[in-house]
């Protein structure tokens, strides 16, 4: 795959003033060498870490964030930091682009369409982010004529009742609404068994939303296939295994991978699931860009459980593969700027190469533990430990190819509780039960 990305990219960027704004610091680390191959000179990082690893090699100005917020905190948070930059940033803002005319490069999930007056390259529209309510993608499904599992929709003091008549034999998953704000990585999410866990669901969602979303627990692994709603066409990629174990009853999200691999025949009924929804974005919303579709792959087929309009962290081990910086093209997409490539074309480039070469791994934030504690390398993956932060790459030459990375996880857990003092507790994978 050669870099026909940077023309592209050149295209928008060449002798601009761009701010990369949001998450920590070194997350943007890797655009940088980029975003300077495609003409821009003046940079500024505006983020509200340092992160784990180097710090930028441009200008930075950093407001950090209150410690101890879970996964899904830290976004709303960074959202909002977004949306309403502190003093600090707004300072560092009139400094580097007096004029007001920089382009913005802000996080995937960024909501807000100005940073201080100064237009973000993309963001995520009101009506797409709707759609990621977990009450009301079943109709989305619905009305693409994509298959599901029963469900029903009803308020959380009803969620018990309505269960019975959707477990298939090992319970149910019950899922909040968005009025507190959409939620992803397993978070308001609980498989539902007994009395006991019914009474945590039922006293956890109570302080979170109004209606819940209740669907057949569907033994199997958690996957998700990703596509990118271009102008001509969607381009579908391949699968990606979603890291999610269990804690008892518990769901905990815990990074992606591409190493394991569906039967054929799931594949192919995955990317025409894909191609399918992401036609019908287009249709309904206008839709633009990257999107995935969550689900599980259980012993007759694939189902699908979630659909997120938008950029999702799996397809990152996907782009990786090629060198393809996905963020930046991604934004070119959503703010209607030419690629130069095809959908067809973008979709052979970057399935061969996702194929060719595997990814990913396991990571959590919000932990606390001893930064400074224990070994670094385990079985040849790359360990990263920052503040509230731990993360695993797994080494290409020591992961099986085909098989879940679920039980690595897990295990690669269990390690950095004794090493590193991450208290997260025993975990279990997932069943692949076409292994």
């Amino acid at each position: 795959m050669d870099d026909w990305w940077i023309a592209a990219l050149r295209s928008v960027f060449a002798g601009r003033r761009v701010v990369l704004a949001g998450a920590s610091a070194a997350a943007w680390n890797e655009h940088l060498p980029v975003l300077r191959a495609a003409g821009v000179d003046e940079l500024l990082v505006v983020a509200n870490a340092w992160g784990a690893g180097s710090r930028p090699d441009a200008e930075t100005v950093v407001v950090e964030a209150p410690s101890g917020m879970t996964m899904m905190e830290q976004i709303h948070y960074d959202n909002a930091f977004l949306a309403e930059p502190p003093a600090e940033v707004l300072a560092a803002l009139d400094g580097f682009d007096p004029g007001d005319d920089a382009l913005v490069v802000g996080t995937f999930l960024n909501t807000t369409p100005l940073l201080a007056g100064r237009p973000f390259v993309s963001y995520r529209r009101p009506e797409w982010v709707a759609l990621e309510d977990k009450v009301v993608v079943d109709a989305f499904w619905d009305r693409a004529g994509i298959a599901r599992q029963p469900s029903a929709v009803v308020p959380v003091d009803d969620a018990a009742g309505a269960s019975t008549s959707i477990d298939r034999g090992d319970g149910t998953v019950w899922a909040a609404d968005a009025r507190d704000g959409f939620h992803g990585g397993a978070s308001q999410t609980y498989w539902v068994t007994d009395d006991d866990s019914c009474e945590l669901a039922l006293s956890r969602l109570r302080a979170v939303c109004e209606r819940v979303r209740i669907m057949p627990f569907l033994e199997g692994i958690p996957c998700s296939i990703h596509g990118i709603v271009l102008p001509d066409g969607v381009a579908v990629l391949r699968p990606v295994e979603m890291v999610t174990l269990r804690r008892g009853n518990g769901f905990v999200y815990a990074g992606c991978a591409t190493y394991w691999d569906p039967p054929d025949a799931v594949r192919d009924q995955m990317r025409s699931i894909a191609r399918t929804a992401g036609t019908r974005l287009a249709a309904e919303v206008d839709f633009r860009g990257t999107f995935t579709i969550d689900g599980v792959t259980a012993a007759d087929g694939f189902w699908p459980t979630e659909l997120n309009p938008r950029f999702g962290a799996g397809i990152n081990a996907i782009a990786r593969a090629g060198g393809l910086p996905i963020l930046l093209v991604n934004d070119l997409v959503v703010g209607g700027h030419a690629l130069g490539r095809t959908a067809e074309e973008i979709q052979a480039e970057v399935v061969d190469r996702a194929d060719a070469e595997r990814g990913g791994g396991t990571w959590m934030g919000g932990l606390t533990h001893r930064a400074d504690a224990g070994r670094r390398d385990w079985h040849g993956a790359r360990v990263t430990v920052g503040t509230g932060f731990v993360r695993c790459i797994h080494d290409p030459a020591t992961t099986p190819v085909g098989t879940s990375t679920g039980r690595r996880a897990a295990d690669f857990w269990a390690f950095a509780d004794r090493e590193l003092g991450t208290a997260v507790g025993p975990l279990t994978p997932a069943l692949d039960v076409h292994a």
